[in-house]
């Protein structure tokens, strides 16, 4: 799985092309990743990726499957859709949300649905744009390179 596979996706939901998916959908999980990396905690990263694999089909997930779970009914104001709107240059912070939204419920049926492919994607932004899918996060600026800081 890759970010074009979830701008595909996130294409057929929404409607808009292509590179608006793929810049939505860099955007969430480039937030996402961000916010696990600086979110203090012993875990980290690896209790986040393990909690995507970790259990049995129905059981609880942990990490970035629960981080998913909360952010149902996002309003234009939340961090996430004004993230998403910078990084996307949407103009509209209604059609920011939609489009936030939209990429929320790829991101947690992949969760559910395909835990490993969405930790491939995930460790990708952790180990740089151009580094193996299952880096370990050694890549220096990664996380910072996808955010554009």
């Amino acid at each position: 799985m890759s970010i074009e596979s979830l701008a595909g996706m996130f294409s057929q939901r929404s409607g808009a092309d292509q590179s608006m998916g793929s810049s939505v959908m860099t955007a969430i999980v480039g937030f996402l990743v961000q916010k696990i990396m600086g979110g203090g905690g012993g875990g980290g990263i690896g209790s986040m990726l393990s909690g995507l694999t970790g259990g049995g089909s129905g059981g609880s997930r942990g990490g970035i499957g629960s981080m998913l779970s909360g952010l149902g009914g996002l309003n234009n104001d939340h961090e996430l859709v004004r993230h998403v709107q910078h990084n996307t240059g949407i103009q509209d912070p209604e059609q920011a949300r939609q489009y936030t939204q939209h990429g929320i419920e790829i991101l947690n049926e992949q969760s559910n649905n395909n835990p490993q492919g969405l930790q491939s994607i995930l460790g990708g932004f952790l180990g740089g744009r151009g580094g193996g899918q299952q880096g370990s996060g050694s890549g220096s600026g990664g996380i910072g390179d996808m955010l554009g800081i």
